[in-house]
């Protein structure tokens, strides 16, 4: 089995370079890497969850993949959990809602042969919202079901681990559900991990498990936002599934420009945008 995953696209009703690049991805994935399965890691629309236009048209766009595609939310899809969410835009149960009405559901179960494939809502951990409980119920189901011959490949939009040393003013990753969900995990046989939301390409191994962050397609972190040690360049990954071993690699995607958020004004303007209408 092949699956690929992208991140981060960013996707806008006014189109744009995020546009631009997301049609070169859908032209390399369908033509040159042709996988069995597409997984889109979260933060799909440009900014802002509640904008009905951004998440319509990204449904569309999504459409030219030849491959089935399968989604989790990312923050600027369904706003993040915790007291101080990025410009105000928290989770809620209407913004997951609206989420599954074009996506489907915000966690999911995916079975080929030998392998096991669940995408997580990262948005929901720490949330307190009955969702997060359901969804903590849920991957208990699942580790009880999977039977230890299958491998397991988990995606969801922010890492597991955690990916710094320091806070910062924002999340970047699940927090202090990290012990419960690695103990949940645990259950099964965990081979893979594929996050999004950091906007760079790192590959590492934890305790026998492949933890890979997936670059966006849309910008790079801009100065002083960028992590240090990862790649930093817009690309996808490559999950090659042969046995019971799975091994993940970047691809480069010829075309698109390693722009940082700066070079793209489709998004500088969203973010203006909410600075003059803050949300409640």
């Amino acid at each position: 089995m092949k699956i690929v995953q992208i991140s981060d696209t960013h996707l806008s009703a006014h189109g744009g370079r995020t546009q631009q690049n997301f049609e070169l991805i859908v032209d390399y994935v369908n033509n040159q890497v042709r996988p069995d399965l597409i997984v889109h890691s979260g933060d799909i629309v440009i900014i802002h969850p509640d904008d009905a236009d951004d998440r319509a048209h990204a449904h569309t766009l999504m459409q030219q993949f030849t491959a089935p595609v399968l989604v989790v939310p990312g923050n600027h899809d369904i706003g993040e959990p915790g007291p101080a969410p990025w410009k105000g835009i928290g989770v809620t149960d209407a913004r997951v809602a609206a989420f599954e009405e074009v996506w489907g559901p915000d966690h999911w179960r995916h079975d080929v042969e030998c392998w096991t494939v669940l995408g997580l809502n990262s948005e929901l951990f720490g949330s307190g919202l009955d969702r997060e409980t359901a969804q903590w119920a849920w991957i208990e189901d699942v580790a009880a079901d999977v039977p230890d011959s299958q491998r397991v490949i988990v995606f969801l939009h922010k890492p597991i681990w955690s990916a710094l040393d320091e806070p910062v003013g924002h999340s970047v990753d699940i927090g202090e559900s990290r012990t419960r969900l690695l103990a949940s995990l645990g259950k099964m046989s965990l081979a893979a991990v594929g996050s999004g939301h950091l906007h760079c390409y790192r590959q590492t191994v934890r305790n026998g498990v492949l933890e890979v962050w997936a670059p966006s397609t849309g910008f790079v972190a801009g100065e002083g936002e960028s992590l240090p040690g990862p790649l930093h360049q817009l690309g996808i990954v490559e999950y090659d599934c042969t046995g019971s071993v799975v091994r993940a690699g970047y691809r480069s995607v010829p075309g698109l420009d390693d722009v940082t958020i700066a070079a793209v004004p489709e998004v500088t303007a969203a973010i203006d945008a909410l600075q003059d209408s803050p949300i409640g």
